[in-house]
């Protein structure tokens, strides 16, 4: 599953217009980290804005995976400043940020049942008995078909698409409101801190007891230490291009494992989709064991990426943030 998503966003990348520079998510040595923050936060809405302002409704599972995507990492963002721009803020933010993404979920939620009902079958397709999988599928596309429609009903404005676009626009202008407290690395070392230690928790928690909600949200801290690690790449180049890979594989693989949990809940919920108990059961036995098996590779993949304490994940970066800074241009604040 993951790796089909790979192959898309290249095709995607190899036929999409050149990325701007001022949207870039990542932090430039020469400017301020208040800046930075602000503008990657506005590159984040604006390209959102872009995805969903006249997307077809035959591209719209792929525009709001991507506006998704988008809010999550600029989450991520809000996560890292926290302690920069107040509590209170950060509060308000990230409330209206995961509302927003919320209010679109329907269609790739569906989408993301069919995908990974496919990619069962396809990989295990001797062990299912032929057809056995063809009237859920034939559910599972009727509900994205609905929940495409449903998303994209723009009458009278009320429309999910338009009410999204109108509190990105909302967030975009308090983006120029936002005050921080500190700056520099101060701005940023307790949230690096933060997500580390938190992910690492999760990891651990995870280990002990690897139900699919524990899964899903050591998944959640996991998709913070990449994006942040995007951010603050300039610190130390190769050591946080590579902690980003790492983290955005594990990301995958336990984004496959919850694809699969969701998968099983609605197959548990939906026998009359089978003719033949015996193939419901063979169905649930698959499901299971491809289950087991990412969540083996992603806890052995989890201690490579934790494998340093978050202490010294900070003060690696900070010694790096430190030395780029002092041979950067002075930067001009905004």
């Amino acid at each position: 599953m993951d790796i089909a998503r790979n192959i898309v966003d290249a095709a995607r990348n190899l036929t999409s217009s050149p990325p701007d520079p001022e949207r870039a998510y990542r932090l430039r040595p020469d400017e301020h980290v208040p800046d930075g923050i602000r503008r990657i936060a506005r590159g984040q809405l604006q390209d959102a804005r872009d995805d969903l302002d006249g997307t077809s409704s035959r591209r719209l599972g792929e525009t709001v995976h991507e506006t998704r995507k988008r809010i999550k990492r600029l989450r991520a963002c809000v996560r890292l400043a926290r302690d920069a721009i107040g509590d209170e803020r950060y509060q308000r933010e990230n409330t209206a940020l995961r509302m927003s993404a919320r209010r679109i979920s329907a269609p790739r939620d569906a989408q993301v049942l069919v995908e990974t009902l496919d990619a069962v079958t396809e990989r295990f397709g001797d062990e299912l008995a032929p057809g056995s999988t063809a009237a859920l599928r034939a559910r599972l596309d009727e509900e994205k078909e609905a929940a495409t429609a449903a998303t994209a009903d723009g009458s009278g404005g009320k429309g999910a698409i338009a009410a999204t676009i109108v509190s990105i626009d909302h967030a975009l202008s308090r983006t120029t409101t936002w005050t921080f407290e500190s700056d520099g690395f101060d701005a940023l070392s307790p949230g690096l801190r933060r997500i580390h230690r938190r992910g690492r928790r999760a990891m651990k928690a995870a280990r002990k007891d690897p139900s699919a909600e524990n899964l899903h949200e050591w998944r959640k801290r996991v998709k913070d230490l990449w994006h942040v690690a995007e951010i603050v790449q300039c610190a130390r180049p190769k050591q946080l291009e590579r902690v980003a890979r790492r983290a955005h594989k594990l990301s995958s693989q336990l984004g496959d494992h919850h694809d699969l949990h969701v998968l099983r809940e609605y197959v548990e919920a939906h026998p009359q989709c089978f003719d033949d108990e015996v193939d419901r059961q063979a169905l649930l036995a698959v499901i299971d064991r491809r289950s087991r098996r990412l969540c083996e590779k992603a806890l052995a993949r989890g201690r490579k990426v934790y494998g340093r304490k978050p202490k010294r994940f900070v003060r690696d970066i900070e010694r790096g943030w430190r030395k780029r800074a002092a041979a950067a241009p002075k930067p001009q604040a905004g």
